[in-house]
């Protein structure tokens, strides 16, 4: 036998011997279940699936990391609590869970997108100081949330953390280097911009400092229907009303700045001659009341309900006392009940394609608070840095490849050293037969 051969040869038996102790030694580090279903990792530090009966469950202590999914669509769970040493989640881990209550987060360093997507039933969650951010539609669907508390640690907030969140009233968060509240709204640290109203505020208290209303603010917001912007305000970003419910709204003489609203068509806007909101009102054919004293369009002040010439008070937009207050009044209900009808079945759409696709991809973002934005389902984020962790999936081993090369390595020279020997032959007959 050749050198040549004897490698090859030598090559394909050395790779068979490292296939069997990979082989084996996988086997050894074969996962482990727990008598409560838990399924973890040999060495016990993550949890890679869950097979229980549901409940109120503890993950076992140890656990540093939860792979994605791994409770996605569990309706027989009702509690979780996480322990201290796990420190990373993946994404969509409760997804479409509706039956789960509360959980306890132990000390994550953040809430990835889809963590709690559609638990329609959890009204409490804990989320400890170790938490830096909030992914893409981390909460999305948590309409039993009535108020949530951030923790001073969060220093960026996704754009659609609480989106379809309807009962959601008030955030709070410690002022820190990037975020402040007040009234239940989010601000910037220095209170100067409002970045979100929760979906389910139906009033709002600007804050004493508030000069911007950042974009997408009342997007999804679909109670507040009247609005008094305060003489703070300069600047109205694009966006900022857009996908809400605000039909008619006062915007007073120092608001110098207002962007584009798509999908926004209030019913009115009052203002001052002259202004960015009578402009903003005549390039965007939305009717428009001049507040300036002896203006001929000025609110009703009289109680004379037979002037055909007084418009609405802005205070009171459904004033059924005269016959465009009634009008306003049919105009504002059919509005209100088609944007509702309109977000519910966007609402629908989005929960059917959520529970059918799991984490699923869209393309949704726009900045409100606007940092940045990345591919997918929108992970702008809010006044901050995203950072949604990512998601560990199962690699190759290595050493199966390297095995693969010596086989493949082997063969390659067997081959080699044949074809030449019967090249050789080849020529050695033929000079034979000549």
């Amino acid at each position: 036998m050749k050198k040549g051969t004897k490698i090859g040869w030598l090559l394909i038996t050395l790779s068979l011997v490292l296939s069997v102790w990979v082989i084996t030694s996988q086997s050894s580090k074969a996962d482990q279940t727990t008598e409560d279903g838990f399924v973890l990792s040999d060495d016990g530090k993550t949890l890679i699936s869950y097979q229980g009966a549901g409940g109120n469950i503890s993950i076992p202590s140890g656990v540093t990391t939860i792979n994605a999914s791994v409770f996605a669509n569990n309706t027989s769970l009702t509690g979780v609590s996480i322990p201290s040493t796990v420190s990373t989640i993946g994404s969509n881990l409760f997804a479409g869970c509706s039956n789960l209550q509360t959980v306890t987060l132990g000390h994550v360093t953040s809430i990835p997108s889809d963590t709690f997507q559609n638990c329609i039933s959890l009204s409490s969650v804990s989320i400890p100081s170790t938490v830096s951010s909030l992914g893409s539609n981390s909460f999305y669907g948590c309409s039993a949330l009535g108020s949530i508390s951030l923790p001073s640690s969060v220093t960026s907030v996704s754009d659609s953390a609480f989106e379809e969140c309807n009962n959601l009233t008030s955030i709070s968060i410690p002022t820190n280097s990037f975020y402040s509240t007040y009234d239940g709204c989010l601000y910037n640290a220095s209170g100067s911009r409002l970045i979100m109203v929760p979906p389910g505020k139906s009033t709002i208290a600007f804050g004493p400092s508030a000069s911007t209303i950042g974009s997408g603010a009342f997007k999804g917001n679909y109670n507040i229907t009247s609005m008094t912007v305060p003489g703070t305000v300069s600047t109205i970003e694009s966006g900022a009303f857009s996908d809400s419910a605000i039909d008619t709204i006062t915007i007073p003489r120092t608001v110098s700045s207002i962007g584009a609203q798509s999908g926004w068509s209030p019913f009115e806007i009052y203002g001052y001659h002259d202004t960015a909101a009578e402009k903003f009102a005549a390039s965007n054919n939305i009717p428009f009341v001049d507040l300036d004293p002896g203006s001929s369009k000025k609110p009703d002040t009289s109680d004379d309900p037979d002037d055909p010439e007084d418009p609405d008070d802005p205070s009171d937009p459904d004033d059924p006392s005269s016959e465009n207050g009634n009008k306003n009044n049919n105009k504002n209900n059919n509005s209100s009940k088609n944007k509702n009808k309109n977000k519910n079945n966007s609402t629908t759409g989005k929960n059917n394609s959520k529970n059918n696709g799991g984490s699923g991809t869209g393309g949704n973002g726009s900045g409100r608070g606007g940092s940045s934005t990345s591919g997918g389902r929108g992970t702008t984020t809010r006044g901050g840095k995203d950072v949604t962790p990512k998601t560990a999936d199962g690699d190759i081993d290595p050493r199966f490849i390297l095995c693969g090369g010596l086989l493949f390595g082997g063969l390659f020279i067997i081959l080699n050293g044949d074809r030449r020997k019967m090249t050789m032959v080849a020529r050695k007959r033929k000079r034979d037969e000549e």
